[in-house]
């Protein structure tokens, strides 16, 4: 049943198709015994569902339906006719925020402002009774013709009573829920999140609403992810090309950016709160007037952002080249390297032996393509993870893209080496750094790393004896890599610390 338009689906009388989501067809209905239109989502059949797939379409429902607000899109009814799954919920008559961005451009800052108040509003109701969003972004804000603001799509939302741990494997996948370019940092690495994590993802979507474009963009989900990680976006007055954001949104959407959860907003309630003492300080036409600037004086954070701003903005004047340069070094190790594989060599902190085997009990779902897979490893961070990679994607010449296979199983074996060492498992760390100097087409940067991580481990163990002909190695090959690709020699000095260069050898 791939098309269901003008069709019967119980009491539903299909219409039209009004989306396709990642689980989901979205069409227009009319309610026949209650003679109202609706919006029915229903579980696509292109794919057999799993039993995964039907526990969270369900969960849908169930969350959305306890909550009650304008700013929250109202679910009216969950089941199943025909073998097809579906929710009835609260036909919008509007567009979403990415249509708006699309045909309009960038929303004046009082639009913004709007929109910031009512889905913070939403989001405090829903997280009033335990329920966080997980996927705030402008596809799941809708503008209805009356100008009222509505949440939708709580499809990833998830229980946080105890009585609902039960759900912790619907997300165990990690990156496959959620849209990469407004997830949190602990939504990318797979940990528990609470309601700080849809205010960074809130914050994500008011620097799109502003500027036009999301503060962090790649086209391979591993180099955003670790730009949500580790990178600082632009300014968003320098980004939107004028000066007519209030001083006092640009430091709360930078607040709610922060990388850790501690230094955002506490909930959706004390940002509300902050909103709403500094809007007063914005004309109708979102014009700044001279309270604008106002800071809460018991916003310490909150200063703390506002410094941060302004420090970008000097920084961004004095040294905007150089800035780009990092930049652009950033981008070559997130896509050369596997984002924060190297960037991890030495200081990343990794989930404890007990965490890994509890995680590793599972299995571990395919992904539609190895970058997803190694993207969802990296979330996971275990053996069963790592090992993924290269079990579902096998190196064939025969099939297109054998290369990037190749480079994806070289840094799934240095990230399994380095998790072996964080859990000081030296001798399985070792094994595998050996099978990798062994291998064909291995690149020499890949190689350094793994020298470095043989050191490592040789000093680890008290193996002296070892250690010179590693760093023989190493030298040789840091050589060759100065004489036939200094790029990727400025990556490696880029992301390992000068005092660990120096120990081995390396002057930086």
């Amino acid at each position: 049943m791939s098309d269901l338009i003008g069709r019967r689906l119980g009491d539903f009388q299909v219409l039209r198709r009004l989306g396709r989501g990642g689980m989901a067809d979205v069409y227009a209905a009319r309610q026949m015994q209650l003679q109202r239109d609706v919006a029915l989502k229903v579980l696509r059949h292109d794919q057999r569902p799993s039993d995964d797939d039907l526990r969270r379409f369900r969960r849908e429902a169930q969350a959305a339906a306890r909550l009650n607000h304008p700013a929250i899109v109202q679910v009216y009814d969950v089941g199943e006719i025909d073998d097809c799954h579906y929710i009835a919920q609260e036909l919008i008559d509007g567009q979403n925020l990415s249509q708006r961005l699309q045909t309009q451009g960038p929303l004046p800052a009082h639009e913004a402002i709007d929109v910031m108040v009512q889905v913070t509003a939403a989001l405090r109701v829903a997280h009033d009774a335990g329920i966080t969003h997980r996927d705030i972004k402008p596809e799941n804000i809708m503008r209805a013709e009356d100008g009222t603001i509505k949440v939708t799509d709580f499809g990833l939302a998830r229980m946080l009573t105890s009585s609902d741990a039960s759900t912790a494997n619907l997300t165990r996948a990690g990156l496959t829920l959620g849209t990469p370019r407004y997830m949190s940092p602990e939504q990318i690495q797979g940990h528990s999140v609470d309601g700080r994590s849809d205010l960074y993802s809130l914050g994500v979507t008011m620097y799109h609403l502003l500027t036009g474009s999301p503060p962090f963009d790649a086209e391979e989900p591993i180099a955003l992810a670790v730009k949500h990680l580790h990178d600082l976006p632009a300014p968003i007055d320098r980004q939107r090309g004028k000066d007519d954001v209030p001083e006092w949104l640009i430091t709360v959407v930078a607040r709610c950016m922060q990388k850790v959860p501690d230094q955002r907003y506490p909930s959706a309630v004390a940002l509300q709160e902050v909103i709403e003492a500094n809007r007063s300080g914005t004309d109708v036409t979102g014009t700044m007037t001279t309270s604008s600037t106002q800071v809460i004086p018991s916003e310490s954070t909150s200063k703390s952002s506002s410094a941060t701003v302004t420090l970008q903005r000097v920084t961004d004047a004095i040294a905007g080249r150089r800035r780009s340069h990092r930049r652009r070094w950033i981008r070559r190790i997130a896509l050369a390297a596997g984002g924060v594989l190297l960037g991890a060599i030495l200081a990343s902190p990794m989930r404890s032996a007990s965490v890994e085997q509890l995680l590793g009990t599972d299995t571990v779902p395919k992904a539609d393509s190895i970058e997803i897979q190694y993207l969802t490893a990296l979330s996971r961070n275990d053996v069963d993870g790592w090992t993924a990679v290269q079990t579902y994607f096998p190196i064939d010449q025969n099939v297109p893209g054998a290369q990037v296979r190749r480079v994806y199983h070289h840094k799934a074996t240095l990230q399994l080496a380095r998790l072996y060492i964080d859990q000081k498992r030296y001798r399985r760390g070792r094994e595998c750094l050996d099978s990798l100097m062994t291998t064909a087409l291995v690149s020499r940067l890949y190689q350094c790393v793994a020298l470095i991580l043989l050191d490592e481990i040789a000093a680890a163990l008290a193996d002296e004896s070892r250690r010179p002909e590693i760093q023989r190695q190493l030298a040789q090959r840091v050589a060759e890599l100065e004489n036939e690709n200094p790029a990727s020699l400025e990556v490696l000095r880029e992301v390992v610390p000068p005092s660990r260069l120096r120990e081995i050898g390396i002057l930086y």
